[in-house]
C-alpha cells in the first residue's frame, strides 16, 4: 500500500512539474541567450519567465527539490540597456533585488543606463547663423570606440564551492550505497539531482548557475543521507523478556519504543516517516500528540519530519516546529547518547543534540 501510495505521488508530482515547467525554461533560455549577446531574444525570454513567475529570489523552487536563484529583471535591465532601450533598463533595475552581479553591480548597471538615457533626451542645440567659410579639405574622423557590451563573469571562489559541494554530495550517496539503501525513493532522487548537478556544472558560464548547482548538490546531499533500506530488518528495542528478540521492519520497531493504544495510527505515521512522506507523517504525528501528549518518542518523531521538510524547502516556520519538538521530547525524556542513529538522520540527530 505504501509503494502504491508512493507511486501515485510521484506521478502527481511529474504531471505537475510538466504543466508549470514553462517560465524556469524560458529563464534557462534567456540566460542562454545572454551568453550569446542575442539581446532581443533575451528580452522576449525574460519576460516570458516574469509573466509566468514575477517574484525574484536566491531560492526559487521549479520542480521537486529544485532551487534556483531566479533574477529576471537583472538580466532583461542588461538585455534593454544593451539594446539601447534605456528608459526600460532603468525601470527593470529598479525592480530587480540586485542579487545577482554576473554581468556587472547593479548601481554600475544603472549608473550606465541613466547616462545613456539622460544623453538621448538631451535636445539639440539651435543652429546659429554664421557666415559661410571658404571650404576647407575634408578630413576622416576616426570611427567612434563601441561600448563593450557587458559579458558574464565567474566568481573563482563559488566554482570550487560548486565542486566541493558536488564531492560530499557524492560521498553521501557512496555511503547510501554502502548501507544498501539504493533501492529507496530518497535514493533515486538523490541521484538524479546528483547527475543533472554534474551536468550543469560542466558548462556553467556564471554566478547564477553555480549558485543553482550548489543548492542542487547540497539537496541530493540530504536526500542521501536521508535514504534508508526500505526493506531492512533491525532489532527491536530492548525489552525484557526471557527469550531473544526477532529482527522485525523499522516501523513496528520503532512502534514499540512507544507501543500504546494508539499502535495502528502510529505505525501509520512511522510508515509514511521511513517511506519520505514527512508533510504526511508530521500531520500524523501532531495528531497524535494530542492523544499521547507524554510520550518522548512521538514528538522527537514529529520533530523529525519537520526538519525533514525544512531540509527539503528551506522555510524556516519548518525548523521552528521541529525545534519545538525536540525541546518537548527532551523534557519528557531522557535520551542517553541522543536520538538513535537506526531512527534518525546524522542531520537530525546533530539538530536534536543542538536543542536548548
Amino acid at each position: 500500500m505504501t509503494r502504491r501510495i508512493l507511486s501515485v505521488a510521484l506521478l502527481t508530482l511529474a504531471l505537475a512539474t510538466v504543466a508549470e515547467a514553462s517560465w524556469y525554461d524560458d529563464y534557462d533560455a534567456g540566460l542562454a541567450a545572454i551568453k550569446s549577446g542575442n539581446w532581443n531574444v533575451a528580452v522576449q525570454k525574460m519576460s516570458a519567465a516574469i509573466k509566468g513567475n514575477p517574484k525574484e529570489g536566491t531560492r526559487v523552487r521549479t520542480y521537486g527539490t529544485i532551487m534556483i536563484s531566479y533574477h529576471p529583471y537583472y538580466y532583461r535591465g542588461a538585455a534593454y540597456l544593451n539594446s539601447g532601450r534605456y528608459e526600460e533598463a532603468v525601470a527593470d533595475f529598479e525592480r530587480t533585488s540586485g542579487q545577482a552581479s554576473d554581468l556587472g553591480s547593479l548601481d554600475a548597471l544603472m549608473g550606465r543606463a541613466k547616462k545613456a538615457l539622460a544623453s538621448a533626451n538631451e535636445p539639440e542645440p539651435a543652429p546659429v547663423q554664421t557666415r559661410p567659410e571658404p571650404a576647407r579639405p575634408a578630413v576622416t574622423q576616426p570611427a567612434p570606440v563601441q561600448q563593450a557590451p557587458v559579458v558574464p563573469q565567474i566568481d573563482p571562489g563559488l566554482r570550487q564551492r560548486a565542486g566541493a559541494a558536488l564531492a560530499a554530495a557524492k560521498q553521501k550517496i557512496q555511503q547510501a550505497q554502502q548501507r544498501r539503501a539504493t533501492t529507496s525513493p530518497q535514493y533515486a532522487q538523490a541521484m538524479s539531482i546528483y547527475t543533472d548537478a554534474t551536468t550543469r556544472n560542466a558548462g556553467a558560464r556564471n554566478n547564477d548557475e553555480l549558485n543553482s548547482i550548489i543548492t542542487m548538490a547540497d539537496n541530493a546531499g540530504d536526500l542521501a543521507e536521508l535514504a534508508q533500506p526500505p526493506a531492512a530488518a533491525v532489532p527491536a528495542p530492548a525489552i525484557a523478556t526471557t527469550t531473544p528478540s526477532p529482527l522485525v521492519p523499522k516501523p513496528t520497531a520503532a512502534a514499540r519504543n512507544v507501543m500504546d493504544e494508539y499502535s495502528d495510527e502510529l505505525r501509520d505515521a512511522l510508515e509514511l516517516y521511513f517511506a519520505g512522506e514527512f508533510e504526511d507523517a508530521a500531520s500524523r504525528f501532531q495528531d497524535l500528540t494530542t492523544k499521547m501528549p507524554n510520550n518522548g518518542w512521538i514528538h522527537a518523531f514529529l520533530g523529525a519530519s519537520q526538519y525533514s521538510r525544512y531540509a527539503f524547502e528551506g522555510e524556516d516556520s519548518y525548523r521552528k516546529a521541529a525545534m519545538d519538538a525536540f525541546r518537548k521530547a527532551k523534557q519528557l525524556r531522557s535520551w542517553k547518547d541522543g536520538l538513535p542513529s537506526r531512527y534518525f538522520s546524522k542531520r537530525i540527530r546533530q539538530a536534536f543534540s543542538e536543542t536548548l
